[in-house]
């Protein structure tokens, strides 16, 4: 049986400005360690989560796992502050998108890497 944890990997070209970037728009670091000489990093979006991303080099993965390099999850975010998350990422980077309102209140934004995460309004 699976537990109710749940764990997503981030395959990133720079760690270290993944790190910036998720610390500055509001995310939690929980750990930090050296794997075969490449820098990783988890982090949840709320300390209370009970998913944790963990961020990998894509250097790395291409040496332990090179048949998943380009897979890509799509990560939705939820929030009870869009108009204040949106701000606080528009800080962040220029690839924010408007608010929309439809399919429901809504924004995305790309980390430094270029992955894209979506954001929806409660």
């Amino acid at each position: 049986m699976f537990s109710k944890n749940l764990g997503v990997m981030l395959y990133v070209d720079d760690v270290a400005a993944e790190k910036v970037f998720w610390e500055a728009v509001g995310f939690d670091i929980v750990a930090e360690s050296e794997v075969m000489g490449f820098e990783t990093f988890d982090m949840k979006s709320h300390a209370d989560s009970t998913a944790t991303f963990t961020v990998y080099a894509k250097e790395f993965i291409r040496q332990v796992s090179p048949q998943v390099i380009d897979m890509q999850p799509s990560v939705l975010f939820e929030t009870e502050d869009i108009e204040g998350l949106h701000a606080r990422v528009a800080a962040e980077t220029d690839t924010v998108s408007a608010i929309q309102d439809q399919p429901f209140k809504n924004f995305n934004f790309a980390s430094p890497s270029g992955q894209y995460y979506a954001v929806k309004g409660n």
